[in-house]
This record gives C-alpha cells, sequence and structure tokens, in this order.
C-alpha cells in the first residue's frame, strides 16, 4: 500500500534560477507530476512556513480560500528567489521489494569469491531500481531504488519526448544521470569499492534515447524509427555502463532482458511473457521465433497518485465489486456508490468510477495485445506452456482476480508463474557474458504494431466490459 510521506521544514536557500520543485529535486526530494511545470496537474502541493509567495490564478481555483491563507502553493510556479522554509507532503509510491529469479545454472560454492561484480539497472519510466550483483553467482550484494525524476515532465514517454523536443533533452538526460552516479555510489559504498566491472541499464527505447543524449524525433512521429537500437556505451560516475540493445521503437532492452532472464530464447515450449506496467509489453514465442508488442497501459496498474490503492489492490478491489454485484459488466458503479466511490477489501481501499475506467481500457489493450500475439503466432490458448508475469506487479497480484476482470484469458489462469525483475535478471545476463544470447533474440524478434493492426482496436472495444 502506499504511505503518506510528510517532510516538515525543509529549508531552501535562495536560488532565482530555480522553481521551488526544483530546488526540492537538487536536496532529492522528488515530487509526482506530470504537466512539464505549468501548474496543470497540481500534484506538487507545498505549504511555506515562511511567507508565501502570491497565488497564481491557477492556484485560486485549485486551493480554498483558507489554504491560501494557510501557505498552499504548488511548487512549480514559484520561484526560489529567496530563502524560505516550506512542507512537502504527498503520496509517494509503494516501496516494492525487488524481485529477481535466476535462471542461470547452479555454481559451486567456490565461486562465490568476489572476485568481481556489476551493477545492473532497471530504467522504469516511474522507478529506478540497481543492485549490485556478484558476476560469479548472482548475489545480489546491495540494492537501491529511487523515483525516476523525469516523472515531472510526465508520467508516460509521449510527454517526456514532448518535453524533450521542446527544450528540455539536456534537463531530462541531466536528472537521470544524477540519480544513477548518486544510486552507482551508495552501492560502491555498500559492496566495496573495488572488483566494479560494469554498469547495465535495460530500459525502454525512449528512456535509452533520453539517458545516452540520442534525439527522439524519430520516435515521436510515424514511421517510429529509432536512432539506433544497438548497445550503447555512456559514462556514469567514472565508470563506463553498457545500455542493452533494443527490439524495435515500441519494444525495449527492458522486455529483451525479460526475455533473457526466463531463457524464453532457449525453449522448446511456446511461453507468455507479460510485463505490466505504464506500458503492458509482452512477448510470445519459443527458441525459433519471438513476438512482441506493446501497448499503453496508463497508470491503471501502478495506481493514481492521489488514490491509496496500488494497481494490485485495484484490480483485487474491482473483482471484488464484481461478485458483489456493486458494479456491472460494463464497469458502472451502482447508485449507491457512483458519486463517492465504494470501500472494498475489508474497508481499506476506495475504487472510484475513475478508477474503474481506467483498469477497463488497460486490461482490453493487454488482452487485444494477447489476442493479436496469438492470432499473428497462428496458435491457440492451449499452445502456450507457461505465462510468465514479471515485476512486482506480478507477485503482488491475485491470478484468479486478473482473470475476472479479463486482464488475461481465464483459460491461462493455472499457467500463470511471477519471475520477479526480470529487467534487472536480464541486465545481470547480459554482464555475465551472454551478449551472444541477445543477438540471438533480436534476430528471433519480430515486433508488432498494434497501431497499424486491423484487428486491434474490435478486439479492444470487445474486451472492455468486465
Amino acid at each position: 500500500m502506499k504511505r503518506e510521506i510528510s517532510l516538515s521544514d525543509v529549508r531552501l536557500e535562495a536560488q532565482p534560477e530555480r522553481s521551488v520543485l526544483e530546488a526540492l529535486e537538487k536536496l532529492g526530494i522528488f515530487m509526482p507530476g506530470g504537466c512539464h511545470g505549468a501548474g496543470l496537474c497540481g500534484k506538487c502541493k507545498i505549504r511555506y512556513l515562511t511567507p508565501a509567495p502570491a497565488p497564481t490564478a491557477i492556484e485560486r481555483r485549485l486551493f480554498s480560500p483558507r489554504q491560501l491563507r494557510q501557505g498552499f502553493r504548488l511548487a512549480c510556479l514559484h520561484r526560489a528567489e529567496r530563502a524560505c522554509r516550506v512542507e512537502v507532503a504527498f503520496l509517494e509510491l509503494p516501496e516494492e521489494k525487488i524481485l529477481t529469479v535466476s535462471h542461470t545454472a547452479p555454481l559451486q560454492e567456490t565461486a562465490r569469491e568476489k572476485t568481481g561484480w556489476c551493477i545492473v539497472v532497471d530504467l522504469g519510466t516511474t522507478t529506478i531500481a540497481m543492485q549490485a550483483r556478484n558476476l560469479a553467482d548472482g548475489e545480489v550484494l546491495a540494492t537501491q531504488t529511487a523515483m525516476n525524476p523525469q516523472r515531472r515532465f510526465g508520467s508516460d514517454v509521449v510527454s517526456r519526448m514532448d518535453a524533450a523536443l521542446s527544450g528540455h533533452a539536456k534537463e531530462l538526460q541531466r536528472c537521470v544521470q544524477t540519480v544513477l552516479e548518486e544510486g552507482v555510489q551508495q552501492l560502491a559504498r555498500q559492496a566495496g569499492p573495488d572488483g566494479l566491472q560494469g554498469i547495465y541499464v535495460a530500459g525502454n527505447t525512449v528512456m535509452a534515447h533520453l539517458l545516452a543524449g540520442l534525439p527522439v524525433d524519430g520516435l515521436s512521429r510515424y514511421p517510429f524509427c529509432p536512432e539506433t537500437l544497438s548497445e550503447q556505451r555512456i559514462q556514469i560516475g567514472g565508470y563506463t555502463a553498457f545500455l542493452l540493445p533494443g527490439i524495435s521503437a515500441f519494444v525495449g532492452a527492458d522486455l529483451l532482458a525479460g526475455v533473457l532472464a526466463c531463457g524464453m530464447q532457449r525453449r522448446e515450449e511456446i511461453s507468455l511473457l507479460i510485463d505490466l506496467g505504464t506500458n503492458g509489453e509482452m512477448v510470445l514465442g519459443n527458441r525459433e521465433k519471438l513476438l512482441c508488442t506493446a501497448t499503453a497501459a496508463g497508470p491503471a496498474f501502478e495506481g493514481r497518485s492521489d488514490s491509496a490503492a496500488f494497481g494490485t489492490d485495484l484490480i483485487a478491489g474491482i473483482a471484488e465489486l464484481l461478485r458483489q454485484g456493486r458494479v456491472d459488466r460494463t464497469g458502472l458503479l451502482g447508485d449507491a456508490w457512483f458519486e463517492t466511490g465504494a470501500l472494498c477489501r475489508e474497508g481499506k481501499i476506495r475504487i472510484t468510477q475513475e478508477d474503474i475506467r481506467a483498469v477497463q481500457m488497460a486490461k482490453a489493450a493487454v488482452y487485444a495485445g494477447i489476442c493479436v500475439l496469438l492470432r499473428e503466432y497462428g496458435i491457440g490458448l492451449s499452445e502456450i506452456s507457461a505465462v510468465w508475469l514479471a515485476g512486482g506487479f506480478g507477485y503482488a497480484l491475485d491470478a484468479d482476480s486478473a482473470a475476472q476482470i479479463g486482464l488475461f484469458p481465464r483459460e491461462l489462469t493455472g499457467r500463470v508463474r511471477a519471475v520477479g525483475n526480470t529487467s534487472l535478471e536480464g541486465a545481470y545476463c547480459y554482464g555475465r557474458g551472454q551478449k551472444d544470447q541477445a543477438d540471438a533474440v533480436r534476430r528471433i524478434s519480430r515486433a508488432v504494431n498494434l497501431a497499424q493492426d486491423p484487428a486491434f482496436e474490435p478486439l479492444y472495444l470487445e474486451h472492455l466490459n468486465f
């Protein structure tokens, strides 16, 4: 579950060139946001403990007169023109245990000597996870997680590309580099300063381009051509970092890493990998052929920033409301709960009509994506031997509830297996010498663009209902 974070009496020095939001970020305090600092999303709420600047027209609409008198403002709309004290109160995203599942061959105990280690990074759109891993046996030596500071430019890759094209590319690159450099320093202190052999980063194609300082013009418009899909090398904190190669504009290194982690490119049986976050990424196949795709999921699987419910709670809660008849198959809450939302999960969370619609759109896109992949592959559901569900989301997800709301076909329920953070595990595989396997994955992979598939929209509309 989310927890309320309250940081009182944050002292800021005068920094006229920065907004208060940017000044807070310089102190390592990252707030939710999604409007490029325009004050439209209303998520960067602060309260001045020293005299507050005059409120803007946007703030007069957002806050009550009493709140304005109390000093409530938006951090993005005011410059840190003089030294001040502010209170920050916001909902932080859930702290997830970083789970990895190793598919490498077991090693002898004598191989556990820590003669060298690497850092692996899951560069997510919302969160950044980093681990120090022993190269001998994969032992996790230390872990660091952070929010992706780019989120103040928007919660998805489209808004980040828009920001880059509007002149913020260097800022987008620099803020992530800063977080990664701090993470490397922390991990080096925990794992020991000697023996770091390399840093391996897995992220989607847009995240990789922004970090490497590559232009995103080609990714922002049809025919969606990345600058490159090859491995890139950059410097992070004085060390060489390898950005894993991608598969297409829509299917990046994070999904390639997932394939490596699950060993799909070696398996005779056909399996399905699903990684759900801001995007729903999927790959279907075996050692002969892999079909992959991605579909926008929005915030539904991560929970809204102003909601107490994480994505897995929303899915379980909606399934509960369906069983109780408080929401119908079309996703409409009953009259008694339509305005205020319905309490569920033993009264722990409140699910609103907005929550339900967001989950409906996301789950319909994932289900339709699976159907398109099956059709393109020329197989039926019975031929899928296993469904790998990646990420901490997978560990917390109740497969029966997910099937009940139509996230994936009910026939697959018994074949679902949670496999942890496959981006981290796959990045470790790559760093440990599986670059040839990554090349093999790219050779046998074909990306399916759902936006250009005429069957996708009818399937999406068909599966909007529960």
